[in-house]
């Protein structure tokens, strides 16, 4: 991981205007990457008889696919670099690095999700 670590400091040294451009497109565009999956998944899910847990996992994956749609620029640039200094493909290096980012947020709302529902 120390790779993608050196990778991600040097693209957000030359690219930090992206890494802005994202965040603002982010806040902007809350309804969109919470709002679909929260309110028309949980809507479908909850018409089949599966359990509770499975429904929150099945929301919080789509809302960390839909939060990492929009860090795809910074991730092909990072995934780029890291395909260069590892000798390996792009792809390979963007679907590691997707992957992880993904099941990190998806991970990271599942924890506020229950933190706010406890409270």
């Amino acid at each position: 991981m120390t790779t993608y670590n050196k990778a991600f400091r040097l693209i957000i040294k030359k690219n930090f205007m992206l890494l802005i451009i994202s965040i603002a497109l982010l806040v902007v565009t809350l309804g969109f990457w919470v709002g679909i999956p929260v309110f028309v998944i949980g809507n479908i899910l909850s018409k089949f008889n599966i359990p509770v847990f499975i429904h929150i996992v099945c929301i919080s994956i789509s809302v960390g696919l839909f939060f990492s749609l929009y860090f795809i620029p910074f991730h092909l640039k990072v995934a780029h670099l890291v395909g260069k200094m590892k000798n390996e493909s792009t792809i390979k290096a963007f679907g590691r690095l997707q992957l992880v980012f993904v099941l990190l947020s998806a991970t990271a709302f599942y924890v506020i999700i229950n933190v706010v529902l406890v409270l």
